[in-house]
């Protein structure tokens, strides 16, 4: 029997079969797109840690990769799926960007300034703007939310939380509580090591708060005050001004004037920093906590100390 391929017999194949042909790698292709979506785990609430910078806000030369860099670093926990960052400026459309984003409740942290906003009043600045009188809930109230870190590291460590040791079954069933039907853990043997990433993900923020609350102690993370709708004074967020390094990450344009000669200068002395509250557990009792990962900007802040001052 002649089986040979000649060049007849392919163009005689090509010309009856080839939408076959076509049709089957459409399949095919149409079947792993479908499988990998399918296996693929994909971020839920709160898996994405996202920084925004606002206003006159500009990135710098470590704002690409920063992120990416702690994410390898292990600088948040192993629930941390995804992270981005996303600077939206004083652009035309810059505003309806940022309200679009926050009417889903996208983003984590914001930088933003306490740059005045005013020449006929000092006391206007961009995060009064931003946070003043009702809009204060858009940010989380940095008193209450510390101390609910705290009482939620009581719920695993003990009244003495800064040496006890970890209550691990306390542990696995928030573990189960928060990933029991993930994907990650369908067998035996991952779950197994997601209740030991869990047991790090606790030792690693009682760490990290430590480290965070002696820098609001010792001055290095002041607070920036912000009045709520009755005028009551709120810690709404970090200032970073004595992170000297910063404005490798974040900075605004300053010009001086000597003589007949401006200068533009990048500073990052009036950048802050606030925690955008995406959830109802704030001064809620720890036990019921419904978002574990409203903690991890504690941990992020950490990093930024160590990275920038």
């Amino acid at each position: 029997m002649d089986a040979r391929i000649t060049k007849q017999r392919l163009s005689n194949m090509l010309s009856y079969d080839w939408l076959k042909i076509i049709a089957a790698i459409a399949v095919a292709v149409l079947f792993i797109c479908v499988f990998f979506t399918t296996v693929k785990t994909r971020p839920g609430d709160n898996q994405v840690f996202t920084v925004y910078g606002y206003r006159e806000l500009v990135a710098g030369e470590q704002a690409g990769s920063l992120l990416d860099d702690f994410k390898k670093a292990g600088v948040f926990s192993y629930d941390i799926l995804d992270t981005e960052q996303e600077t939206f400026g004083t652009g035309q459309y810059a505003e309806a960007a940022f309200t679009a984003r926050r009417s889903v409740m996208k983003g984590t942290v914001m930088f933003t300034t306490t740059n005045r906003t005013s020449e006929d009043d000092p006391s206007a600045t961009v995060i009064k703007e931003l946070l003043g009188g009702e809009n204060h809930a858009l940010a989380l109230d940095l008193d209450v939310y510390l101390n609910d870190c705290q009482n939620y590291l009581v719920r695993f460590f003990g009244e003495e939380w800064e040496t006890g040791t970890l209550d691990k079954a306390e542990a696995e069933a928030c573990f189960q509580s928060r990933n029991g039907k993930d994907r990650r853990y369908r067998s035996e043997a991952k779950k197994a090591e997601g209740i030991l990433q869990e047991y790090d993900r606790l030792e690693q923020l009682r760490k990290d708060y430590s480290f965070v609350k002696q820098c609001v102690n010792d001055g290095t993370l002041p607070y920036v005050d912000v009045a709520d709708e009755n005028g009551a004074l709120r810690h709404k967020a970090f200032a970073l001004g004595k992170l000297a390094d910063l404005r490798s990450y974040y900075y605004y344009t300053e010009t001086t004037t000597s003589g007949e000669e401006e200068t533009t200068i990048a500073s990052s002395s009036n950048i802050c920093l606030f925690l955008f509250r995406n959830d109802e557990d704030e001064g809620r009792s720890a036990k019921y906590v419904e978002n574990d990962l409203r903690y991890e900007p504690i941990s992020y802040v950490r990093a930024l100390v160590e990275r920038f001052s």
